[in-house]
């Protein structure tokens, strides 16, 4: 590979994972709208992540979409004052297909949503598994080739309870140092 490739893939990675970064926290900032701010809007959007309602709305964007399409090819070759008609019924349908495509997407949300605590419960215990894993080598790492861990926490712990007595000579004798 020469330089260019690398730098081509290396910008392709950075600007992948700077996008994964930014969408997760506009999907945050969503989430907190839908489910803070907005209560009526997070029952739309419960509502339309039903299965049964999900896929009429969904199969009703994509009729909005081509009868918008053919319309506006229609409207376009007709004379005038047809035209005009079907220009403001092309308005009518528009709104109507961005009242009936918000629902969607929250619908779509709401799946989304789903699917990221799905795969939180599902990897969180790979993830705290991990942790002592990378704790005990970084304790080996720690404690040196010449100890092994059973050494090091003995004198951990004998550390530990010198201190300890310290603190309750000191207590004993009314908080003076000696």
């Amino acid at each position: 590979m020469d330089l260019g490739t690398l730098a081509i893939v290396g910008i392709a990675a950075a600007v992948l994972i700077l996008g994964l970064f930014f969408g997760l926290i506009f999907l945050a900032i969503l989430t907190y709208i839908v489910k803070n701010l907005y209560p009526p809007g997070r029952r739309v959007a419960l509502w339309a992540a039903k299965f049964e309602n999900f896929l009429p709305l969904l199969l009703l964007d994509v009729i909005l979409i081509i009868l918008i399409i053919v319309i506006a090819m229609v409207a376009f070759r007709l004379p005038t004052i047809v035209a005009l008609l079907l220009i403001l019924l092309l308005l009518v349908l528009l709104v109507v297909l961005i009242l009936i495509g918000t629902t969607v997407l929250m619908g779509l949300l709401v799946y989304i949503i789903r699917l990221a605590s799905w795969l939180y419960r599902r990897w969180k215990g790979l993830l705290s598994g991990l942790v002592p894993q990378v704790m005990k080598l970084k304790i080996k790492h720690d404690v040196g080739k010449d100890k092994d861990i059973t050494t090091h926490f003995t004198e951990m712990r004998r550390r530990l309870s010198e201190e300890a007595e310290e603190t309750r000579r000191r207590i004993s004798r009314g908080g003076k140092k000696t």
